[in-house]
């Protein structure tokens, strides 16, 4: 950065010079002196020395970690904003540099058109996705189509288990199609006054019964009534997507908990992470999925790894009224001597 590479060479030039200076007037005052008086200014010499050296020093030292605080402070401001836009569901918009220095607006220019490549690389793909989707509701509907027809000459456990298979890929494929209509604003979300904890523990019910299946506990513990406008299909969606990634990615206790501040509530997700990641998936859109949703909601997500934890977090404006006495939901447990 040419501001720091003149600071730090003014910095050395004018040690240097103060170093100089001194070990000349030293010098001088050596050869001023007559044989017989300089054994006498010999200790008062050497203190001199000794200070001039401790000058040239901090001279040079204090400059340096000055300007090196500087630099510092700016890569860690570039950091900090790259890491919001990654666990923020707002989407990727450019970074905004306060440095004017040339080399470090030149790598901030590089770290926007990189920003800017991915934001098309995702709008692709999500029409791709789209396509994808639409392209695949002809041949499931034929497929289904077929099996009602041949349904009388097919084994009936055959013909339960493929059906189930096609309902599966159907949710799929409608669930693409709803999220790419939302992500490109063709679907607005129409909202409604909701209680928080019912909404979430009406959704929850279904992911009860799968984690004890799995003989494992989802506990849901929230500490509020405020209330919210919601669109309860988009948020159902939310919920939906963050309850499969951790009873599909997950192990042990699956907790969702709830946090008020400044107007609005938290929930966050948290459950442990598997070693290995060879289960099953979900339902198949994950994480970004959830942080399209909420960007179209005018909700907060994030998500982020914590240790050998996953923790995801989704912040939620509420309306303005009186907290009503608190409310605890709290999962049914697998048993004790399984987990």
């Amino acid at each position: 950065m040419r501001s720091t590479k003149i600071a730090v060479s003014l910095a050395c030039l004018a040690a240097a010079g103060i170093g100089i200076g001194i070990s000349l007037g030293i010098a001088w005052l050596c050869l001023s002196q007559g044989a017989d008086q300089s054994a006498l200014f010999k200790r008062e010499l050497l203190k001199i020395l000794i200070g001039s050296l401790a000058v040239t020093a901090a001279a040079i030292v204090l400059p340096v970690w000055i300007i090196s605080r500087r630099i510092n402070r700016s890569v860690e401001q570039l950091a900090a904003s790259l890491a919001e836009r990654r666990v923020s569901s707002a989407g990727f918009p450019e970074v905004a540099s306060v440095n004017r220095d040339r080399e470090y607006r030149m790598l901030v220019a590089e770290i926007n058109d990189l920003l800017r490549i991915f934001r098309d690389n995702r709008t692709r793909l999500d029409q791709y996705s789209a396509r994808v989707a639409h392209e695949l509701r002809g041949p499931l509907t034929l497929l289904q189509l077929q099996l009602d027809y041949e349904a009388k000459r097919l084994d009936p456990q055959f013909l339960e288990v493929m059906t189930a298979q096609i309902r599966r890929l159907t949710e799929y494929v409608e669930t693409a199609l709803y999220l790419a209509k939302v992500a490109a604003h063709r679907i607005k979300p129409v909202k409604t006054r909701h209680n928080i904890a019912a909404l979430v523990q009406e959704i929850s019910t279904h992911y009860h019964l799968l984690a004890v299946r799995q003989q494992r506990e989802l506990s849901i513990d929230l500490s509020t009534e405020l209330e919210a406008e919601l669109d309860e299909k988009l948020f159902g969606l939310i919920l939906h997507n963050l309850f499969s990634n951790a009873i599909s990615h997950g192990q042990g206790e699956i907790r969702l908990r709830s946090h008020s501040s400044n107007g609005a509530v938290t929930l966050i997700v948290l459950n442990r992470v598997r070693a290995k990641a060879h289960d099953e998936a979900g339902n198949g859109m994950g994480l970004r999925t959830v942080g399209t949703l909420a960007q179209a909601h005018n909700l907060t997500f994030r998500s982020r790894p914590v240790f050998n934890f996953y923790a995801a977090a989704l912040r939620i404006p509420t309306l303005a009224s009186t907290e009503a006495p608190v409310t605890e939901i709290s999962a049914s447990r697998a048993p004790e001597g399984k987990r």
